[in-house]
């Protein structure tokens, strides 16, 4: 059972490092420095929890690291205050998904992407609203 789980989280984050790969381009392209940048954090994020794929002290200990990162790189790619829409929802994102619980990940991109998703708003990332809408509905659809 614990190999399913294993396998099952690795092909997911693998999907979304593919659908993380095409935000930042995306977001590269819109001149979005701060969306742009934190992405490319959320691409390492990912590979490290392919590779960390159950939860651990040590899993948790990258993750923190990772959300410090994209603090600082939030804060060089200021924006104004449009950049909170993505920075601390991608930084509280990262530590969520450390703990490795799929129910508590669900409740967390519901709100976390909500905020992503006005930042898509702001940054006219046609594409990123529709996944962040995506993502909101999906994990409604999975809490219920």
């Amino acid at each position: 059972m614990l190999s399913y789980q294993v396998n099952t989280k690795r092909t997911l984050l693998l999907v979304q490092t593919a659908a993380t790969v095409c935000t930042c381009l995306s977001f590269l392209f819109l001149g979005a420095t701060a969306g742009f940048a934190l992405n490319i954090v959320c691409i390492v994020r990912n590979v490290c929890f392919y590779v960390q794929a159950t939860p651990t002290r040590r899993c948790t200990w990258t993750a923190v690291g990772l959300s410090l990162v994209m603090g600082v790189l939030g804060a060089l790619s200021w924006e104004g205050a449009v950049s909170l829409l993505i920075i601390l929802p991608l930084m509280a994102n990262t530590l969520f998904m450390s703990r490795g619980d799929p129910q508590l990940l669900r409740y967390s991109v519901t709100v976390t992407s909500t905020f992503v998703l006005l930042y898509n708003v702001f940054a006219f990332s046609l594409g990123g609203i529709l996944n962040e809408g995506l993502s909101v509905v999906s994990s409604i659809v999975g809490i219920l």
